[in-house]
């Protein structure tokens, strides 16, 4: 039942018909599985439904943070997701959302640092096939840069066939001969030496070697738990906000630059508002950095029409958010200041466009 003590994690695999489902309370070391009955759900709200009502008998739904694992991450497939979790009972701000490939990030990085010194490799054993994905980090970048390889399909037949262990075998030795493999986290099998007596051998060889279930689920449970903000590495695909969204701002009588959306997360759950005091012109100025380098991109909004005051006597709300990879929307709101100004119910609404960046290759390690 739940004590109100601590906050509650899950990850939520939803890339199938029906989702796995981890978690992790703040006295446990690691999620663990949580096994559910979806034969009796409506949809996948009756699923998302069925979730939420589970993890609230661990902690009350307000210490909840949850990471779903989407079949894939175009904008479309986000916002239903999204909206079927929201009308299932889960609130926007204890969700996020991200693909495959970025789970298995959070879970290889969440392993102690000699799994990940050199290639670490996923095999989910199939009945005719082994889906293989390759996860390597840059560690001499700062932060830590992380890449993912495209899944790779081998075809090894079946185990009736008889040839599938040779297969097998053939195949891991060529893959794994190209880089150095410091681990290797199996699904689906146990790597019996009865059945796999060659591959087995090909696989441990020097490398260490895990049974794990789940992996997508508990990499979003790890995920959920993490704000990001001083995480140690990074991981770029094609939904990776590469952008700081900054507004130039006055301090102390100083100019500074107000970071309001930091890079690094996906562009889809970049969002944030501040309150700032107009002091001078009716102009708000940006300025993109990107985290990748090179020169910050500047842009201004012109609130025209903006009710004449002293200086610092507009108050004004600005909300930012991302409706794609490089494309940001911001929206400024005249709140007035107090009573001696009201608020005059005007907005300004802006998209500024970023300018693509150049392929980044994250080389080779040491």
């Amino acid at each position: 039942m739940a004590d109100g003590h601590g906050r509650l994690l899950a990850g939520i695999d939803f890339r199938e018909g029906y989702p796995g489902v981890c978690y992790q309370t703040e006295q446990m070391k690691e999620p663990e599985s949580l096994p559910l009955d979806f034969g009796t759900c409506s949809g996948r709200q009756g699923m998302f439904r069925k979730i939420l009502s589970t993890l609230k008998k661990f902690a009350p739904k307000e210490q909840l943070r949850a990471a779903v694992v989407l079949p894939d991450t175009e904008e479309e497939t986000v916002r239903l997701y999204l909206k079927e979790a929201c009308e299932a009972g889960f609130d926007r701000e204890q969700l996020q959302v991200m693909g495959e490939a970025e789970s298995l990030v959070h879970f290889t990085m969440h392993q102690t640092a000699d799994i990940w010194q050199q290639c670490v490799w996923f095999l989910e054993f199939g009945q005719e096939e082994v889906r293989a994905t390759c996860l390597k980090v840059n560690r001499r970048s700062v932060p830590m840069l992380v890449e993912t390889q495209e899944p790779e399909y081998w075809h090894v037949g079946n185990l009736l066939e008889g040839n599938r262990d040779e297969r097998l075998a053939e195949t891991v030795r060529e893959r794994f001969g190209k880089a150095p493999v410091s681990a290797v986290f199996l699904t689906g099998t146990d790597l019996n030496a009865r059945e796999y007596r060659k591959s087995r051998e090909e696989i441990c060889s020097h490398r260490r070697v895990f049974l794990a279930e789940q992996v997508y689920a508990r990499g979003a449970c790890v995920a959920a738990g993490d704000t990001g903000k001083n995480r140690p590495y990074l991981y770029l695909n094609e939904q990776t906000l590469c952008y700081n969204v900054n507004i130039r701002s006055r301090r102390a009588g100083r100019e500074q630059l107000y970071t309001l959306i930091s890079a690094g997360c996906s562009w889809y759950e970049a969002k944030a508002s501040c309150e700032v005091l107009l002091l001078e012109e009716p102009l708000l100025e940006f300025v993109f950095s990107s985290m990748l380098g090179g020169e910050p991109i500047r842009e201004g909004l012109m609130l025209t029409d903006i009710p004449g005051r002293p200086p610092g006597a507009s108050r004004l709300l600005v909300e930012a958010w991302f409706s794609g990879p490089r494309q940001c929307e911001v929206k400024v709101s005249d709140l007035g200041f107090g009573e001696l100004y009201p608020a005059s119910d005007l907005y300004w609404k802006e998209t500024f466009w970023l300018e693509e960046e150049e392929p980044y290759g994250l080389g080779d390690d040491l």
